[in-house]
């Protein structure tokens, strides 16, 4: 007896009581409150979803209908179609092909097999039928004397229903099969009410019977009837629901256009279903109603189905909860003291091995918590590095922004003051010249361009300052053609040149001469633009050197700045290429690009400066 009552003042046999007395006996008392109640529950639900499911026939049928109606809407819509029945000199086999035609559309649209069930036939005012079935030499103008067809002839286009005609083809009606058919006018003119034919479409009763029945079970039983009592059409073939039953029912839900219950029929049980097919499908000007019996015993036997599954649920839960409780308890105290030293232990180069990350209880939830708090902090020091990628990337982006706008400022009002002073005779070169330097610049292609794309854009760039500055610069470029179709980044020409013109300015020179030439040599594309001007100084070089080595922004020296496009080309391509400034020995400035020979597309992204 001590040693019982020993045991039970431990902590893990105290918490094995706690859980079994607040958690495993609730949870039983729970289940078996369930397992009463749940018999009919599961019947109100899987009679809603019977009843949902079998709503559905009812919008089936309404689009059936509707898309019987809407391929009227190919023949009575199609304009050469009337033109050509409406022409009495057209011979009929013409209009035979053409008809054809629009019945191989048909077909595709719907799919063959969908066609064959929909029967078209279509008079023209000359006497002239067309079908989709063999006349075998037959007059069926009787058609045209119906009511229904004699009616559609005055609604100008209008469709007219009939529901479960006899059938009218001659070869058919020993099926004892009814049709469900519309009739529509083709008119000629929508203004004068002038008709060009009558199209006729039909479909058989156990098309309609197909979408009345596409969700049901496989023993359900459907009724159309009619108010008068009179049924339509029905699949009893078993006289499963007498006929005193279904007066009955539809005395029941008269005034009623939807709805469901329960009801006996020949001492079986059923679920009813029943809705109204809505206007315009009517019989004899009469709205029909369906009548759809689900046997109850199905709802039954998936109720018993249902039952046993929860009872082995149950049955199952109860075992796991009282296993997992056990365990539980057992194994509470060894996981937490394993996760504590390894938490102690804890660095950023240790891999987390040796605790249970599959447990599915709170000790589990701790030590997935752990391993993803291992994970963020490695992601953490990953990002970090990749962050540094990124701000070099801004640093290019941003590089990329700083364009000066006061060449264009400028240029706009040069080329104003021109057409001031010249009455703008002479203007036409300077704004195609001013356009094409700003599409160049403008463009957000982000591929590659050519050394003969940046080439015109520096001739046009130098023909408009030649313009504000009459004739200063003369522009000399030597590049071979095979050189002109390398790749190269946009826009890296334009600063230098600009450059040369603005700073290498002397003022006792009447012009200033800007030399373009290169070559290529060991993979690499050497381009020099040379100026015979004043020459740039010592200071700005050593600003220049001083700008590669620490990479700060520096000064803007120039323009939009060599150092921007020193810059841009060593972020793209590699701290091996990049520009050389150089003091001519006699007069003037060199500058050399360095820059990697490229050939053909490239598919790399942001390489431009502009």
């Amino acid at each position: 007896m001590k040693r019982l009552f020993g045991g039970i003042s431990k902590f893990s046999v105290k918490m094995f009581l706690l859980i079994v007395i607040c958690v495993v006996i609730p949870f039983a008392g729970v289940c078996l409150y369930i397992r009463i109640n749940m018999e009919n529950f599961i019947q109100e639900k899987l009679s809603e979803r019977i009843i949902q499911d079998i709503s559905r026939g009812e919008r089936n049928i309404t689009e059936g209908l509707e898309e019987l109606a809407s391929l009227s809407d190919v023949f009575v819509f199609d304009k050469e179609l009337i033109e050509r029945i409406g022409d009495e000199n057209r011979t009929e086999f013409e209009n035979v092909v053409y008809f054809n035609q629009l019945l191989d559309q048909l077909s595709i649209y719907r799919g063959r097999a969908g066609m064959e069930d929909v029967k078209v036939i279509l008079f023209d005012n000359y006497g002239r039928v067309y079908s989709n079935w063999s006349l075998n030499y037959r007059n069926y103008e009787f058609l045209l004397k119906q009511d229904w067809v004699a009616e559609s002839m005055n609604q100008w286009g209008h469709v007219t229903w009939s529901m479960f005609s006899p059938p009218y083809i001659a070869e058919e009606k020993d099926k004892g099969e009814t049709y469900i058919s519309l009739a529509r006018s083709l008119m000629e003119d929508g203004t004068t009410g002038d008709r060009a034919g009558t199209l006729i479409l039909s479909m058989e009763q156990s098309r309609f019977s197909e979408m009345m029945m596409t969700y049901a079970y496989e023993d359900d039983v459907a009724y159309v009837c009619v108010d008068d009592g009179q049924i339509l059409l029905n699949n009893d073939k078993e006289r499963k629901i007498g006929e005193s039953d279904l007066d009955a029912l539809y005395r029941q839900t008269a005034g009623k256009k939807s709805g469901n219950l329960r009801c006996s029929a020949n001492g079986a049980e059923y679920l009813l279903n029943f809705y109204t097919i809505p206007r315009p499908w009517v019989f004899n000007g009469q709205q029909m109603k369906v009548f759809h019996f689900t046997g109850y015993q199905e709802v039954l036997s998936e109720v018993s189905m249902v039952t046993k599954r929860i009872n082995a649920v149950i049955l199952v839960m109860l075992v796991l909860i009282t296993a997992i409780s056990y365990a539980a308890v057992r194994l509470l105290v060894r996981p937490i003291v394993v996760l504590t030293k390894k938490m102690g232990d804890y660095t950023i180069e240790s891999e987390i091995s040796g605790i249970d990350t599959e447990r599915k209880d709170e000790i589990g939830h701790l030590n997935q918590a752990f391993c993803r708090l291992d994970g963020n902090i490695k992601q953490l020091f990953a990002r970090l590095q990749e962050e540094n990628k990124i701000k070099e990337q801004y640093r290019y982006e941003s590089l990329r922004a700083q364009l000066n706008p006061h060449f264009l400022f400028n240029t706009l009002t040069t080329i104003r003051w021109m057409a001031m002073i010249r009455g703008a005779h002479n203007i036409v070169e300077s704004i195609d010249a001013l356009a094409s330097v700003l599409n160049y610049s403008m463009s957000r292609d982000d591929r590659l361009v050519t050394l003969e794309d940046e080439l015109d854009n520096i001739r046009n760039f130098v023909y408009i300052h030649n313009y504000r500055y009459q004739d200063y610069c003369s522009l000399d470029i030597d590049i071979p053609d095979e050189m002109k179709q390398l790749r190269m980044m946009k826009f890296i020409l334009q600063p230098v040149v600009e450059n040369a013109l603005i700073h290498g300015y002397d003022k006792q020179r009447e012009q200033i001469t800007i030399r373009i030439y290169g070559y290529t040599e060991d993979q690499i594309l050497y381009l020099f633009v040379e100026d015979d001007g004043i020459g740039i100084s010592d200071e700005v070089i050593e600003q220049f050197e001083t700008f590669r080595q620490t990479a700060g922004k520096g000064d803007r020296l120039t323009g939009i700045g060599l150092t921007n496009v020193d810059s841009c080309i060593r972020i793209t391509f590699g701290e091996q290429y990049g520009l050389t400034l150089e003091r001519v020995a006699t007069h003037g400035t060199s500058v050399t690009f360095t820059l990697p020979v490229i050939e053909g597309e490239d598919d790399e992204k942001g390489h431009d400066c502009g």
